[in-house]
This record gives structure tokens, sequence and C-alpha cells, in this order.
């Protein structure tokens, strides 16, 4: 087998190698001591490159052996005698002597060398990730404490930013949820919402009514029209220009208050229904106009208005200048402005009478939209419902033989919460009948009447406050109020008095000096005043509500000790219908025979009456007071 001369990579040294079976595996330079794979020069035809594998053979006993360059093969020249060598080397430097070679280790074979560099780096392997698994748990840790931390500082932040909720605006909100579930079930009706189909765009007042039911002979709710005077007059005026009919023929009706440009009057268009189906051919004939399809809907203009027949019972009218609108809304509904849209999902097709408005377009269009005379009232008007806060009202009544119901819902702006709004709307309504009597003290009446009617309407005002109850859903505030009967005609009376003797005050001046009164003394003691002669007539109406008004016929003051009656499960709501004609004291009993533990204390000192139960008046040392 011929010797071959390998090149070293690194240093390009020339090194012998004399058994050709080792070409493939790893050997080491003995100069440089680069470790490299074995490799036949290119031009050596008969060397066949193989993977590195064990040799064949240990090489232990046989010794590196320098040849010269110059020397010839000889078959004759004797063997040289082996020498044990701890290693044997496969190849030796061709231009050094046998002393300076440097062998590389072959005991093993190439493909164990790499095992053992294998294994040790699986080893430096292992201790890295583990090493890893500790720094990543270590991190996760050290990130998991971080956040917690993080976490701590938002919380205590957030709660120095907060202030906790005191005991009394958590009582608020409770007692605000359940008023809202009273104020709910209190609705006398339950009717469909108001649609508005067939009215044209821009709607910034919208006035329901139903004249068939407010018109009835006999009804409480031609009653209530009579009291109104002249607005009365007005509403029916104004459905008889619209329909063309009587009022007691129109189920109900639904007018859209369109105001345009500032300084110009507003247009107004109505969609009515009939309490009976019409003839077509009638209506046409009765109504005229040229009939027009080019809207998408069939409609008849006429010289100022038009008209379209929804069906046999339905009608929409409109200035001819907004013919177009009313026909592309009858099928589907015009968008009008968005707190109309969003109230309008809340309002109830049964009651008498409703009313839905934007306060800042009345406030905007109040000289084209009222006479002058009314001015200072859509002042006070605006004033009350904040037009910075209160987006729009919705405000609706209904009369039945029992009960006038009255509820107001104000769509707020997201400048304040609903429960904020609701809380201040009844700040200003408690208010109201204050500011009322500083009012009516400077008028001056000259009829007895209108005289007794005005002096009397603070305190119907007063019984009206003290009668609503608020709550709240969803974007509005709500103020729910049911009375007997009598208080809708007796407000709308004592209220158009009112009004009409403020156009005819000069509130500037001082209030008039009013003449003694020349009439029985009013008794020192409190038990004597509730002894005087009163008419009670009760229906559905709260129990601190009928205390009250007791209170004032018998001119007294009046406290409930609130944690008395709800130690033994009373409620300041409870409802009291009855009817009686004698004192003050009979009314009370009349409550208290009701209730076991409650009782009637007598406070002169405070010139009141205080309704409590038996076991709070013992604990507080007070004495119940026995009725006869």
């Amino acid at each position: 087998m011929s010797e071959i001369v390998i090149n070293c990579p690194k240093c390009e040294r020339g090194l012998k190698l004399r058994d050709r079976s080792k070409l493939g595996k790893k050997a080491r330079c003995p100069k440089c001591k680069t470790v490299f794979f074995l490799t036949a020069p290119p031009e050596d035809d008969e060397v066949e490159l193989q993977l590195a594998s064990p040799a064949p053979q240990p090489a232990v006993g046989v010794g590196g052996h320098w040849v010269p360059d110059n020397a010839t093969a000889s078959p004759a020249a004797p063997a040289p005698q082996p020498t044990v060598q701890p290693v044997a080397p496969m190849f030796v430097d061709a231009a050094t002597q046998p002393g300076g070679l440097e062998v590389a280790p072959e005991d093993k074979g190439g493909a164990a060398h790499l095992k053992a560099i294998q294994k040790k780096n699986a080893r430096r392997r292992n201790v890295a990730i583990v090493a890893g698994v500790l720094t990543a748990c270590a991190l996760g840790g050290a990130l998991y404490a971080a956040r917690d931390f993080v976490n701590d500082v938002k919380k205590e932040q957030a709660e120095a930013a907060t202030p906790q909720r005191d005991e009394e605006t958590v009582a608020e909100k409770d007692e605000l949820e359940k008023t809202t579930a009273i104020a709910n079930a209190a609705s006398p009706t339950s009717g469909e919402k108001l649609k508005l189909n067939g009215l044209p765009l821009g709607a910034r007042i919208l006035i329901h009514v139903r004249p068939a039911e407010l018109w009835a002979a006999g009804s409480r709710g031609e009653e209530f029209r009579y009291c109104l005077g002249p607005i009365g007059e007005w509403a029916e005026a104004a459905i008889k220009e619209f329909t063309q009919r009587e009022p007691a023929e129109i189920e109900q009706i639904l007018f859209a208050v369109i105001p345009g440009v500032v300084g110009e009057p507003a247009q107004t268009a109505a969609v009515f229904r009939f309490v009976e189906k019409q003839s077509k051919a009638k209506l046409i004939l009765e109504y005229g106009g040229d009939a027009n399809e080019e809207f998408g809907y069939k409609i008849y203009v006429g010289d100022t208005k038009a008209f379209a027949l929804i069906d046999l019972q339905t009608m929409a009218v409109c200035p001819k200048e907004l013919a177009s609108e009313m026909a592309q809304s009858i099928q589907y509904a015009s968008p009008q402005d968005d707190g109309i849209d969003a109230l309008i999902h809340e309002t109830d097709v049964d009651r008498h009478f409703s009313v839905l408005f934007d306060p800042r377009s009345i406030a905007r269009h109040r000289d084209t939209m009222f006479p002058e005379i009314v001015w200072p009232t859509v002042d006070q008007f605006s004033q009350f419902f904040n037009d910075e806060e209160v987006e729009t009202v919705l405000w609706s009544l209904h009369l039945d033989d029992r009960t006038f119901f009255s509820e107001i819902l104000m769509r707020n702006r997201t400048i304040i919460k609903e429960h904020l709004l609701q809380k201040e709307m009844r700040k200003k309504l408690k208010q109201a009948p204050y500011d009322i009597w500083h009012m009516v003290e400077k008028m001056d009446p000259k009829k007895v009447g209108p005289r007794k009617l005005i002096g009397r309407f603070p305190a119907m005002t007063q019984l009206f406050s003290k009668a609503t109850i608020g709550g709240m859903g969803s974007r509005y505030a709500q103020l729910v109020t049911s009375l007997d009967e009598r208080a809708g005609p007796n407000l709308a009376l004592g209220a158009l008095l009112t009004w009409d003797e403020s156009t005819r005050t000069d509130f500037t001046k001082d209030a008039p000096v009013r003449q003694q009164s020349t009439g029985p003394k009013l008794p020192d003691l409190i038990a004597d005043r509730l002894k005087m002669k009163i008419e009670v007539e009760f229906n559905r109406t709260p129990l601190q509500d009928a205390f009250a008004y007791i209170a004032e016929e018998c001119k007294t003051g009046v406290d409930i000790d609130g944690d008395a009656l709800k130690d033994k499960g009373y409620t300041k709501n409870m409802a009291q219908t009855f009817k009686l004609e004698g004192s003050g004291l009979e009314a009370i009993k009349n409550i208290l025979d009701r209730y076991d533990s409650m009782c009637l204390v007598v406070e002169e000192d405070k010139k009141q009456f205080l309704i409590t139960t038996v076991s709070f008046a013992e604990k507080n040392g007070q004495k119940v007071f026995e009725i006869k």
C-alpha cells in the first residue's frame, strides 16, 4: 500500500499517511495541532472516501517510522524492529525527524471520539437547560411579584382618587331602585309606543292627545279640559283645523311642531286616527287636492296642505312644502332628533295627553312658537328643565275615575348621570312650591273665588311634590306622581288662575298688606287643632302624603319616624284609600287602626304630631296619645 501526502488545511504542512484505511477519519496536525478529516488528494484516483468508522484492527504496537525523501524502496531491505508505543501515529511530518513527531490519538476510533464529544455537549446542554429553567422561574416569580405590587399601587391610587361611598349614598341608591319599581308599577296604562309614520323630518315638539276620551260628556277629561280654560279651547280649535272633524270623532292625534330658521314661524304636521272607519271616496272629496304619486306613495296636494290616506281610519296632514317628506315616511318612519327617537320608545299611546320636546329648541324658538304673553312662563319652564343637562323631556298625564297620574321622563346629557339628574330634579320640584308662594304673595286678585284658589295653589304644588317618587331607566331620569282624581282639575284650574293673575302683577313691587283675618282663632294646642273638622278622600295615597294632608288641614306640623316603621316592616309608601268627614284625629285613627304597632305622639313643644311605634315611643320616653 503506497504512502500518500495530505496537506494540513491550516498550516499546509505535508503529512504522510501510510495506511489508506485511515482515510475519512480525524487526525491532528503535529505542528499546529489542528484536527481535521483525512481526505485523499484530488489527483489520487486510487483513494475512495469512506465514512468515519472504528479501525478494523487496533494500531497498538505500530510505531512511527521516518522515511527519507530520496530513499528508494528495496525488497531486500531488512524489516525494522517493532517498538511498543502507547499510541500509533497515523501520519508523520514529511520534513521532520522521528523524534519530533506528534501523533493523533486513534486508539478508540473517530466515531467513539465523536460520541464522547456529543456526550460532553449533551451534559453542557442539560446544565444550560436546567440553568435556563431556574432563571425563567426566578424571572417569572419576580415579574409576578412586580405585577402584584403594581396592581396594589394602582388599586391604592384608585381608592385614593375615588372616595368610598358612604352609607347614606348606598341607602339612596337602594331606595332609588325600590322607588323605580314602584313608579313603573304605578302606571295606569300599558299601551304601545307612539309611531312616527307619516310625519316629516325635523320635529322638535310632539303632542299626543286622545280627544274622544277627553271630550266625552261627563268624563273626568271633560272636567279637566274645562279647568284649562283658553288652553282647552285652543286645543279644540287645533284639532278641528287639522282633522275637519269634532274632537269626539277623533280617537287620537299626534301633532309635530317642526321649527325652521330662528325667527321664522314653525310648521306643524299631524297624524290622526278616526274613531270609526271612513269612506275613502268621501275623504278625498272632503279634503280635496290633486293626486300625486311621484314621491313613492299616493298623496293629495292642495293649495296649502297635503294629506295621505294611510288606511280607512288613519290620515296624515302636513304643509304643502313638506309633502315629499310625509310621503316617504308613511311606510318607514323618518328618523327625528336623537333624543326624540330615544324617548319615543317610552311613550304610551293609551295616555290621555303626552308631550315630547327638546328644551333647547323651545328656548331658541320661543318668540315664534308662543305668544308674547306667555314668554315669562316659557322662560321659567326652560329654566326648570335646564337644557345643559336635559336633552329631551317626555311628560304624560292620565285621568280616570280614581287617579290623576303624571309621569316625567328626562333624557340626560352625557355630562350628568341618570341618578344625579333625578336627584337634582327632585330638589327643584321640592323648591317649586316656595317659589310659587313668593309669586302668589305679591298677587292681589279682586274676586274672592280666584283669590282662594290662587292662595291654595302653592299648597297644591307642595302636595304634588310630596306625592312624587323618583326613578331612572336606561339614559333617563323619572318622576312619577299619583294623586286622587280630584287633584287633576284642581291643579289645572289653580295653575290657570295663577298664570292669568301673574300677567297683571308687577313683581318688582312689595307684596300688598293683607287685611287681618276676623275668623275664629286657631287653637294653641296641637291636640286641639287635631280636633278640627276636615274632609278626607284618599285613593291609594301614600302613607306619608296622607299624614301630610291631615297636618296641613289641621295647621300643624308632622313627623314620621322611618326607623320605627321599618323596625315593624312598615313603609312610608303604604297606600291609603278611604273617605271621611270628621276631625283630624278621626282620620289619623282610621289609619293607625290598620297597623297594630303604630301610634300617635303629640309634641306640643315642636308644634307637631309624630307617627311612630309603641316600642320606639317607650324606648325614647315619649307618651302615646290616646285617641278616643
